[in-house]
């Protein structure tokens, strides 16, 4: 019997260390290669006489731009689907709204369920907590508090109350000079690592990607090198809220030698800050972005300027250009395991949070 049991542990020992050794070589899979596919392509005759050609080679790709870097806590906005700080539910805090600060966020530290409230009190939202869910910002008045994931949610106490909220994407945007519209389209391509932001009242798209502790927002290439063409001074801005297209403004298109038919129509939005010219076959959206009249090309024109540099530029036709996303990388049948086996670890520190919490 004692030979049995000495050989079934030595059998275990081996077991578990083979084990081990596989579960290390699979964590040292290569990272998965991001092959650079280009999104548009522009053809020889584009940029040297100015018309496309179906069957005219590329000579430059255009790429997406890196616009900046925010806090991982914003995954709560973009898997919610809003990007605006927005009040999620109010719960009461009973006896604790007595408690001096310090052990109110003590008690908000290890005495809330904070996983059960989020069942209870939302619909789509299920909150895995960290182990250590809540950060203090202001002892007594203000936390974060934070999933597994990364994502995030700021809690504020009001009277006997907290009132749990998403944190404002739209608010990093706005600090790093970059306007959105109201109507956002947020889709989820990857789940908690890559979202698609389509921007459809100002034509354009950003792509948010998870980066090493950070999130990292570019913006798509296909709208800002298609549409964007120069800004003007906002002095012209009240001409063409009375309907006219300013002589100011006619002189910039004149300059960067862009068509713009005289008897040219403008229509206003309903924002009172962004306006319309129809010079048909071509439409142009001007924009008041941070004081300066910003002008696009209309996607919905026949013909669209590029510009992917200041020596390669000219105009094709909508239906011509080749625009496509870049297709997912291929795993190796190691990479594969190596992310299942990621996977796994996260839900075992989640299980274990569970049961220590």
């Amino acid at each position: 019997m004692k030979t049995f049991l000495k050989r079934l542990t030595f059998l275990i020992i081996f077991i578990i260390a083979i084990g081990a050794g596989i579960c290390v070589y699979l964590l040292q899979a290569p990272p998965v290669e991001q092959k650079k596919v280009p999104k548009l392509q522009i053809h020889t005759r584009t940029a040297l006489r100015g018309r496309p050609t179906t069957d005219s080679k590329p000579i430059v790709y255009t790429k997406d731009v890196y616009r900046f870097s925010v806090d991982p806590q914003y995954i709560s906005n973009l898997n919610s689907g809003k990007l605006e700080r927005e009040l999620l539910f109010t719960a009461g805090l009973a006896h604790r709204a007595r408690l001096k600060a310090e052990r109110l966020d003590a008690s908000l530290r290890t005495a809330t369920n904070w996983e059960k409230m989020f069942a209870d009190m939302t619909k789509n939202i299920r909150f895995h907590p960290s182990t250590t869910p809540v950060e203090v910002l202001l002892s007594g008045e203000e936390w974060l508090l934070r999933s597994t994931t990364g994502a995030a949610y700021t809690v504020v106490k009001s009277d006997n109350n907290v009132e749990v909220y998403l944190p404002d994407l739209r608010e990093a945007f706005e600090a790093h000079k970059i306007s959105l519209s109201k109507d956002l389209e947020i889709s989820i391509k990857q789940t908690n690592r890559r979202w698609l932001i389509k921007d459809n009242g100002y034509k354009q798209a950003y792509s948010v990607v998870r980066g090493e502790g950070k999130l990292n927002v570019f913006q798509l290439s296909k709208y800002e090198i298609l549409t964007f063409l120069f800004e003007a001074d906002v002095a012209s801005q009240r001409s063409l809220t009375q309907g006219k297209v300013p002589s100011k403004l006619m002189q910039e298109f004149v300059a960067a030698k862009i068509p713009l038919s005289r008897r040219a129509r403008v229509s206003a939005n309903e924002d009172g800050m962004s306006w319309q010219i129809i010079s048909p076959p071509l439409k142009y959206n001007i924009r008041n972005e941070h004081n300066r009249l910003k002008v696009y090309l209309d996607l919905e024109s026949r013909w669209l300027r590029i510009k992917a540099d200041d020596t390669t530029k000219g105009w094709v036709q909508s239906e011509r250009g080749t625009i496509f996303e870049p297709p997912l990388p291929t795993l190796s049948s190691r990479q594969q395991a190596k992310e299942r086996l990621l996977v796994l670890i996260d839900r075992l520190k989640e299980r274990v949070g569970l049961s220590n919490g």
